[in-house]
């Protein structure tokens, strides 16, 4: 789970927004070493149903909100490993900034426009999914916005795309029993939140766990080295999540 991509560092309270373009690619090509292929939510999905097999090491990437650093700077690290990415999408907010972070105290971004989407759906490698209307928390929502919510931003990716919306991605990584209810209710196969883990054979598809990636600089007090603090969240850390049959 990504976010924003940035050129320089930013102030500290900013880190879990971005990561550096030039760790971006470090990480993406780490990867490609290590032998991972991206592959998308539905061939994932897929896989679930007995369609197709998957890869010796899938690996979902995922990019939230839309940001325009993602046809700047990590569209074009992308197409250089010619590698699949999700990008979740704020329909009502297409081409204007991220204004939900203006309650927390942060400064906002700049977001995409549909053409920007245009222009990176056409190297074939960018799924474009929905991530609400607004962005506000599902949880807060009454059903009948939640309802508005979900539907209007999955017709509208669907239009804008041309390609099925069948993943949702909840804001804030907020949601309960009624968000799951109304998602599977809009037509949605997937859903992804911001629980930490990786995708077990038991998992709820429409409330999939992501492993979130942020801003870590070289060497800190607070992450160790980078790039053992990267591979450990990749292939070691815990997860804690009860099996769904519990």
């Amino acid at each position: 789970m990504y976010h924003d991509v940035e050129p320089a560092a930013r102030e500290r309270k900013y880190k879990h927004f971005y990561v550096l373009a030039r760790d971006l690619d470090w990480q993406m090509g780490s990867l490609k070493k290590a032998g991972y292929t991206p592959i998308s939510f539905r061939t994932l999905a897929d896989f679930y149903k007995g369609i197709t097999k998957l890869p010796t090491k899938p690996i979902v990437l995922t990019f939230d909100d839309g940001y325009k650093n993602v046809i700047e700077l990590a569209h074009p690290i992308m197409e250089s490993y010619r590698f699949h990415y999700t990008v979740f999408v704020v329909t009502g907010k297409m081409g204007g900034c991220n204004d939900w972070v203006l309650a927390e105290g942060y400064e906002t971004s700049p977001l995409m426009d549909w053409d920007d989407i245009a222009a990176i759906q056409v190297s074939g490698l960018a799924d474009i999914q929905p991530h609400t209307v607004t962005h506000r928390p599902l949880t807060d929502l009454t059903r009948q916005e939640m309802d508005d919510e979900l539907r209007r931003s999955k017709d509208t990716v669907e239009k804008m795309t041309g390609s099925e919306a069948d993943t949702i991605c909840y804001p804030w990584g907020k949601y309960n029993s009624d968000v799951l209810l109304a998602a599977k209710s809009a037509g949605f196969k997937l859903g992804v939140t911001t629980d930490f883990g990786r995708v077990r054979a038991d998992d709820d598809l429409l409330k999939l766990p992501r492993i979130s990636i942020h801003h870590v600089p070289p060497l800190s007090f607070d992450y160790g080295v980078a790039s053992m603090n990267y591979w450990w969240k990749i292939r070691s850390r815990v997860d804690k999540r009860p099996p769904q049959s519990a």
